[in-house]
């Protein structure tokens, strides 16, 4: 891990942005900016991935039997195949197979990453062209959000449960994607800074989490919290850690909800939908129209999951059923990646997309306590980036999220990677 050639690539380049020259990396650094920066660039968006399956292609097919034996191409393979087979089970087919084709094509560039994601360096140098398509991002979205969409955010008046008043639609997002992303991002910076300690990282880290409020995301405000809160407590050994942490997250958050509720710019961005939030759990609140369909949602996919254990309903088909027979309003997702597939795919579906997820962190949580310095960093960062995902998926979807599913290989080929340089003592 303290490679001194890598090592060197951080080093005296404090201001200095360095795209990598390597073409593997590069094309994903394209996709990268494709899907997270440039999506409304339609030419680019698919041109990009064409590029990447192409190139990338070449490579499997002199490596068949090295790519079919990585353990994501298989798990997920057969993911891919329960997905396409639950066409036969499904009353909405074209759903099933639009959301099919959609999980296929992340699996494909995912799969095809396997081949380059070998080695530490290789992924820090793709987590590092997540960090700069994050710049580009920024970047255009200053550039394509009209002054007015900001003010409008920050004064207007909307419902809590509402889409409007929030930031990401002129770049191709939706807001909670957006606020989603923003936060992924923002963390992987930290990461890096936390490698280097140049100061100017912290200028994306604040640019990300304003922008992240003006989407504002609820779920997404959580998952900074505990992306920044879990590298922190994990990227290196502490004496006393429950000690000193414990009482220290309870100051913060504290100040956290005082400061939410009560400086007006805050409330107006955040603090008015987090009142709908806490109405689950406060009576003194009132729970939104959002939290409260929701919860509807959920229960509509654990009956379905009752009715349909093995099968499911049929993949993409949750919207399908939860309008025609449980009168749900429009049909829509179920907002909980784990309803959404348990509904659509039964046991087998939800076995065969977190067996990988959640043995990985297993690993990695084993593997944090045996390891220092910079190992240890990015074992943390890769666990927490993990769990944090693999607890936020219960109230949004990240099986169509590109960056997901791209973080998700990350972690996945990092967990086996550690895990076999620990065991080599390596």
């Amino acid at each position: 891990m303290n490679n001194p050639n890598y090592n060197s690539m951080f080093r005296n380049r404090k201001y200095i942005i360095r795209i990598p020259k390597a073409l593997p990396s590069l094309l994903i650094f394209g996709v990268a900016v494709a899907f997270i920066a440039l999506r409304t660039i339609v030419p680019f968006l698919y041109g990009v991935q064409l590029l990447f399956i192409s190139y990338m292609g070449i490579i499997a097919i002199k490596n068949l039997n090295k790519l079919f034996t990585t353990p994501y191409v298989v798990v997920y393979g057969m993911f891919f195949v329960w997905c396409c087979l639950s066409v036969l089970w499904s009353p909405a087919m074209d759903k099933t197979m639009a959301a099919a084709a959609s999980v296929g094509q992340m699996i494909v560039i995912c799969s095809l990453m396997t081949l380059y994601l070998v080695n530490i360096e290789n992924i820090e140098k793709v987590l590092y062209g997540f960090a700069i398509a994050s710049i580009i991002m920024i970047g255009f979205l200053i550039l394509k959000t009209q002054p007015s969409e900001w003010v409008d955010a920050l004064t207007g008046s909307f419902s809590a449960s509402s889409d409007k008043g929030r930031i990401g639609y002129s770049i191709g997002h939706h807001p909670n994607a957006m606020g989603n992303l923003c936060a992924l991002l923002a963390f992987i910076w930290l990461y890096f800074y936390d490698k280097t300690k140049h100061k100017v990282y912290l200028i994306w880290i604040l640019l990300l989490s304003l922008i992240l409020l003006f989407t504002k995301s609820r779920a997404a405000i959580l998952m900074l919290i505990m992306y920044f809160f879990g590298y922190i407590i994990l990227a290196k050994k502490r004496r006393f850690l429950f000690i000193k942490i414990i009482p220290a997250i309870i100051i913060l958050s504290f100040l956290l909800y005082w400061v939410i509720f009560n400086i007006p710019i805050l409330y107006e961005l955040i603090g008015f939908r987090m009142e709908g939030v806490f109405g689950l759990f406060n009576p003194s609140y009132t729970i939104d129209a959002s939290s409260y369909t929701r919860i509807n949602m959920m229960k509509y996919g654990i009956d379905m999951f009752k009715k349909h254990p093995f099968t499911g309903v049929g993949f993409g088909n949750y919207g399908y059923y939860a309008y025609h027979y449980y009168d749900l309003f429009t049909e829509t997702y179920a907002h909980s990646n784990y309803i959404e597939i348990l509904a659509g795919l039964g046991v087998v579906g939800i076995f065969l997309y977190y067996i990988l997820p959640v043995l990985s962190c297993i690993t990695l949580g084993l593997t944090i306590k045996r390891t220092d310095g910079s190992r240890r960093k990015l074992c943390a960062f890769l666990f927490v980036a993990i769990i944090v995902r693999l607890i936020t998926d219960f109230i949004k979807i990240t099986y169509s999220d590109e960056l997901t599913q791209m973080i998700n290989v990350i972690c996945i080929c990092g967990a086996s990677l550690i895990n076999k340089m620990q065991k080599a003592g390596g």
